[in-house]
């Protein structure tokens, strides 16, 4: 028992020594956070988190962050938007990989369960840059479970109407010199309420909500060997798989509604990585990843879901290899270079029936490309409260049509004033290649795209305010130079010179004993700067955000968890006829209000809990985009336990 005891102590010391943990891309200097981290505004959601306020899946946990927005539009997939940049700005990884959809650049949060994630680090200022290109809007990174930090068994399931489950079970060991853990997740619903103030319209009527349902299931593996004290092999593998419905647009309004599936979806993500420590001085780490998406789509004729008018069979592939060489010449410096060498490749089969005027067509896609990204960061550290990072990154993608090259830098520094008060500032330069849609989709490609630039600029101040009571404000400006979009032939040109600004508040507060309070309010100001003087704001950015978390932890082990949130001043534009002339008007949405609750009673210990959570309590009628009704109240009963 002493031995192993020693072995799991080794074990453990081994984890907990961040260089060589591979699924931080960012170096972390001793136990504080990085000076980039402490530089720019950077949120991290922990399990207990996740756990308290009841979500299951990513997209739940990210609606609460300040500065991000969470909008389900007309795919019926959640987006996630960064102070005014759409998901395609938004570099998404897991464990360090990207997993971001060659095809448009985008992902899904929706199929990532949270009985899978350890730590959701996001980032909303200036990132760095040995992300590699792209991250304008900013930077998630999902760090999954492992048996370091998780109980031998533990579990969940969870009921709702709707035919809804809800379950996962996740098993951990950890033995000498090495660590695992398997996880299953499986989610199924056949679909949700609509509010009882909704209205029927022509492709909807009231209740349940029409071709909503869904059903995933996940299979996640992880391990870690310790060859040494200085030594670390480790492996991350996941499979999902499932099928679900895209809600289409009710038809009240003139907007075009689409009848679409997802009959298929599979995802295969493999990661392989080490770590050595040569000297105090000096360590190599690294990983090599495979991620494959496939995804069978069907579109139909009508309401019915039975005659189907057109389907896509797609692969999305990602696979590279990222090398990081870490050097500390001193306590209070740490040099970071890496050589990234990533291969993305994109294949389909697109298929239309044939209608009266045409007959029926099949295109295929088989598109791919390589980047190489070189880059270096400096970080500096003084234990005297100040710290600064300086980054610089070259970049090369090599297609079809020939190769670009450009570059990425950041700076950023932070200073303690005394003991309650700190200021950062951050810069960054960025730049976005097009997806593989930009540029090939048959009926929306140009291959004459060039990259997106953009400049951020970001200055916050935290203040303590006594009574463990914190403010955090941060000011942002971005600038976006060719920013790509459709044009009104529905062709992808680099159209735009678009302009966000805004600020984002933050007050917290653990003075009551018990009881945490977070509460945020974002504004943002969007500019297109080449629009007409009526119509240079853009769409669907909410231009202010208020959102209040409080959780409250009563002396009977029961907890009481809050999540509201209210949307408001949001508009999209829509083309109007009249006497053969097509204008465009802007229209408002709506303002609303949701609030999640959740109430959870501990039993032995915290070993077994019984809990019931509400989403939308007060059954707010509501959308996020034009004709497209989302989910009214919401009951769901669940336990969990922890062996």
């Amino acid at each position: 028992m002493a031995i192993c005891a020693t072995f799991n102590a080794q074990a453990n010391a081994n984890a907990q020594d961040p260089l060589l943990n591979i699924s931080e891309v960012i170096v972390v200097h001793g136990e504080q956070p990085s000076a980039i981290e402490q530089a720019t505004t950077h949120w991290r959601i922990s399990a207990d988190d996740i756990r308290r306020s009841g979500a299951i899946s990513l997209d739940q946990v990210l609606k609460n962050v300040p500065g991000l927005y969470v909008r389900v539009g007309g795919e019926g997939t959640p987006r996630v938007d960064i102070r005014g940049l759409k998901t395609r700005h938004i570099i998404y990884l897991v464990n360090g990989v990207p997993a971001n959809n060659t095809n448009d650049g985008q992902f899904d949060p929706s199929v990532i369960p949270t009985s899978q994630i350890e730590v959701v680090e996001v980032s909303v200022g200036p990132s760095s840059v040995l992300y590699g290109p792209g991250g304008a809007g900013g930077v998630i990174n999902i760090i999954t479970k492992s048996a370091l930090n998780e109980p031998v068994v533990s579990g969940k399931v969870e009921g709702g109407d709707n035919s809804t489950l809800n379950a996962d079970l996740s098993v951990a060991t950890t033995q000498e010199n090495w660590q695992g853990l398997l996880s299953f997740s499986h989610q199924q619903s056949d679909g949700f309420p609509l509010s009882d103030d909704y209205e029927a319209a022509e492709f909807q009527a009231r209740g349940d909500r029409d071709n909503a349902d869904r059903e995933t299931q996940s299979l996640y593996g992880q391990g870690t060997y310790w060859l040494s004290e200085q030594s670390t092999l480790t492996g991350n593998l996941s499979l999902k798989q499932g099928d679900w419905g895209k809600p289409s647009r009710d038809g009240s309004t003139d907007a075009k509604s689409k009848f679409e599936r997802v009959d298929d979806y599979q995802e295969k993500t493999l990661q392989l990585g080490g770590a050595h420590r040569f000297s105090p001085e000096f360590t190599l780490r690294g990983f090599g990843y495979y991620n494959q998406n496939d995804v069978l789509e069907y579109g139909y004729e009508d309401a019915t879901y039975q005659d189907i008018n057109a389907s896509q069979d797609g692969r999305s592939t990602v696979q590279g290899a990222n090398i990081q060489a870490i050097m500390q010449p001193s306590a209070e410096s740490v040099f970071t270079s890496a050589l990234i060498a990533e291969n993305q490749t994109w294949e389909a089969i697109e298929k239309k029936a044939a209608t009266k005027k045409k007959p029926a067509q099949e295109q295929t896609s088989d598109d791919d490309l390589w980047l190489y990204t070189l880059a270096t960061e400096y970080q500096f550290q003084s234990t005297e409260n100040y710290g600064a990072t300086l980054g610089a990154a070259y970049h090369y993608v090599d297609k079809k049509q020939g190769h670009e090259q450009d570059y990425s830098a950041q700076a950023s520094t932070y200073l303690w004033l005394n003991d309650a008060s700190k200021l950062a500032f951050g810069f960054a330069h960025k730049v976005r290649y097009p997806s593989m849609r930009n540029l090939y989709s048959q009926s929306s490609g140009n291959t004459e795209l060039t990259p997106e630039n953009s400049n951020h600029l970001e200055v916050s101040v935290n203040q303590q305010l006594g009574l463990q009571t914190e403010l955090l404000v941060a000011a942002h400006h971005s600038q976006t130079d060719g920013y790509i979009a459709k044009d009104g032939d529905g062709i992808y040109q680099n159209l735009g010179d678009y302009r966000f600004q805004g600020i984002d508040l933050m007050l917290s507060s653990q003075y009551w004993d018990g009881l945490d309070l977070n509460l945020s309010y974002s504004y943002l100001d969007t500019l297109d700067k080449d629009a007409d003087g009526s119509l240079d704001r853009l769409e669907h950015r909410p231009r202010q955000q208020v959102r209040l978390q409080a959780s409250y932890a009563f002396a009977t082990a029961t907890t009481v968890s809050l999540n509201a949130e209210r949307i408001m001043d949001q508009i999209y534009y829509r083309q109007t006829q009249s006497a053969g002339v097509t204008a465009v008007e802007q229209i408002a949405l709506d303002d609303y209000t949701l609030v999640d609750v959740n109430v959870r009673q501990a039993i032995v210990n915290d070993n077994l809990s019984l809990y019931v959570r509400a989403t939308n309590l007060l059954d707010e009628n509501y959308v996020q985009s034009e004709a497209l009704p989302q989910a009214g109240r919401q009951v769901f009963v669940g336990i969990d336990w922890q062996l």
